[in-house]
């Protein structure tokens, strides 16, 4: 026993030495030999010519044989493998393209054999512009008592490009949505624009600026049997009749709790004696409006004896000499 342990321990160090190039020797042979694998990767399009568009069905991945040593194989993934479809010198109509293996890029010490497929059609039309007018959407509705008013947009067109036979279809583009939910006030917003058609695309900016305005809801109230006035009273003057009926608007918020008594109607002072048709003037709080007045006139009745218009009188040059009583003679 002690033997076979002094056996085992003689030239450890060596021994340990002698295994473990044994086992790298075997490693870098089996992992230095020359091995294939298929991958499946992405296809990139690239160096579409300007105004043109891809009009047919493209595949989305290609197979990829790929070959290199077998320890660089098991790290490889298909993102480091880069296949492009490049369209630099398509024109309008069908292309034949070739996939060549010497065009992909990926790590060094590998190379690819073939991919399949590698012959491919794409046709190819040319991009047709038009102007279209934005129009803006919303969802939500505004606080309670208001709103929403004008929205300007701008700008309010922008230029597309398209298939002619898409753009034929389309009148308008649509704003993505602008939440007007709680709003009592108004507000400018940058949103950006829904494309109509995945085939149209949008040139410029993608944002428009829209400007919304939210007003406080409008109501109507009916006063009736308001007192008509002379704007500078006067005796004797008659008005028929003394009363009248309006309807008035406002924000609802001032429209209800306006009084009576601030609702003022008034005729002008008529200037001549005799029977007038005259409008009323309303006098209303800021912020309100006359919708309508029932009657829409009334008359005005000053009498002939009224002070008002008593007829001035005339100079004394032009007034009739009073008779002079002749003096009497003495009786003889």
């Amino acid at each position: 026993m002690g033997r076979l342990k002094d056996t085992l321990l003689k030239d450890l160090w060596l021994k340990i030495f002698s295994l473990v190039f044994a086992i790298f020797l075997w490693m870098s042979i089996v992992g230095g030999e020359s091995a294939e694998e298929l991958f499946v990767v992405p296809l990139t399009i690239r160096n579409i010519p300007e105004n043109m568009i891809i009009s047919s069905d493209v595949i989305d991945f290609v197979n990829v044989q790929v070959r290199g040593q077998r320890a660089l194989l098991k790290t490889l993934r298909p993102r480091q493998i880069n296949i492009g479809l490049n369209l630099q010198d398509a024109v309008e109509g069908e292309n034949n393209v070739t996939l060549f293996p010497e065009e992909a890029t990926l790590p060094d010490g590998l190379s690819v054999v073939r991919i399949n497929p590698s012959q491919l059609t794409i046709k190819m039309d040319r991009l047709h512009d038009k102007v279209l007018p934005v129009v803006p959407t919303f969802m939500g509705t505004p606080a309670s008592g208001y709103e929403m008013g004008k929205a300007a947009v701008m700008p309010d067109r922008v230029r597309v490009m398209g298939l002619e036979n898409v753009l034929r279809e389309v009148v308008r583009i649509e704003t993505k949505h602008i939440d007007l939910f709680g709003k009592d006030q108004s507000f400018s917003e940058e949103v950006g624009l829904n494309s109509p058609n995945g085939n149209i695309l949008i040139k410029g900016a993608h944002t428009v600026k829209v400007d919304v305005e939210i007003l406080e809801k409008l109501a109507e109230r009916k006063f009736q049997d308001l007192p008509v006035r002379l704007r500078q009273p006067r005796a004797g003057v008659i008005i028929t009749p003394s009363r009248v009926t309006l309807t008035v608007q406002g924000p609802e918020s001032l429209i209800h709790r306006l009084a009576d008594a601030s609702v003022e109607v008034v005729v002008p002072q008529p200037t001549e004696p005799g029977l007038h048709e005259v409008t009323p003037e309303v006098r209303l709080p800021d912020g309100c409006q006359l919708q309508k007045m029932e009657p829409r006139t009334v008359r005005v009745t000053v009498p002939k004896e009224s002070k008002a218009f008593k007829a001035p009188e005339a100079p004394k040059e032009l007034q009739e000499p009073e008779a002079r009583e002749e003096p009497q003679k003495p009786d003889a």
